[in-house]
C-alpha cells in the first residue's frame, strides 16, 4: 500500500488525479484528518473540479476551525467560488473572514477582482489603495491599482500620476513581467504616448509571444 506521503510526490509532479486516488484512500483509513480533506479540496481544484472542492472545503471549514491551513482553506474556496463565478457567495464570505483576518492582502485581492468583474471599478481601486497602505510592494496591486485607473475615461492629473508611479514600482520590482509591461503600455497609450506604449508591449510580447491581447494591443496601435 502506498505511504500517506506519496500522494504529495504526486501532487509535486502536477498528476493531481493520481494524487486524488490515494488521497481517497487515506480518508478512507483516516477519517480524521484535516490535513487530507485540504489536499483533496486543493488536488479537485487543480483539476477544476472547482464545485467538488468549494463542497469539501466547506465541510472542512465546519468541522476543523482550528485547522492548522485554515486561513488557505478560506482562500482556496473564495477562489474556486471565483472560477463559479458565484460572486454573490465569494463577496459574503471574504467580508466575513476579513473579520479575523483582518487586511489580509490575498482575501483583499479577490475582493478587488470580484468588484471589478461586477462593474464596481470604483470600489476595486478603493481595495488596491487600501492593500498598498499596509503593504506598499505588494506587486498584483500596484499592478491592478495602475492599469484600473488607467482604464478610466477621465484621469485627474493626481490620479495619472498614482498610476504611473504603481506600475512604474511593480516594474522595478519585476521589469520582464508581461502583463505588468501590458499595463504599463496600456497607461502609455491612454496617454498618448504611443511611441513608448509600442516598445512596452513589443518587450512583453518577446517574453510571451503570441499572447492574443498584446497582439491586440499593437493592431490598436497601428491604427
Amino acid at each position: 500500500m502506498p505511504e500517506q506521503t506519496d500522494y504529495l510526490s504526486y501532487m509535486n509532479k502536477g498528476n493531481y488525479a493520481m494524487a486524488l486516488t490515494l488521497l481517497d484512500q487515506e480518508i478512507n483509513k483516516n477519517s480524521n484528518d484535516p490535513a487530507l480533506y485540504y489536499n483533496f479540496a486543493l488536488c479537485c481544484f487543480q483539476t477544476k473540479n472547482f464545485k467538488k472542492s468549494t463542497q469539501i472545503l466547506t465541510d472542512l471549514i465546519q468541522n476543523y476551525p482550528k485547522f492548522i491551513e485554515i486561513d488557505n482553506a478560506f482562500r482556496l474556496k473564495v477562489f474556486a467560488l471565483i472560477e463559479l463565478k458565484d460572486w454573490e457567495q465569494a463577496e459574503n464570505l471574504i467580508k466575513e473572514r476579513l473579520k479575523f483576518a483582518v487586511d489580509d492582502p490575498k482575501l483583499l485581492s479577490f475582493l478587488a477582482h470580484i468588484y471589478e468583474y461586477t462593474h464596481r471599478l470604483g470600489a476595486a481601486i478603493e481595495v488596491h489603495r487600501k492593500i498598498l497602505s499596509v503593504t506598499p510592494d505588494y506587486k498584483n496591486s500596484l499592478n491592478s491599482l495602475g492599469y484600473l485607473l488607467a482604464l478610466k475615461d477621465h484621469l485627474t492629473k493626481e490620479e495619472r500620476s498614482e498610476a504611473v508611479r504603481c506600475l512604474k514600482k511593480v516594474l522595478e520590482l519585476e521589469p520582464n513581467h508581461p502583463a505588468y509591461l501590458d499595463s504599463f503600455g496600456f497607461l502609455l497609450q491612454k496617454s498618448g504616448n504611443i511611441e513608448a506604449a509600442w516598445k512596452a508591449f513589443q518587450k512583453a510580447l518577446k517574453i510571451n509571444p503570441n499572447n492574443p491581447i498584446l497582439l491586440e494591443r499593437l493592431k490598436n496601435l497601428r491604427k
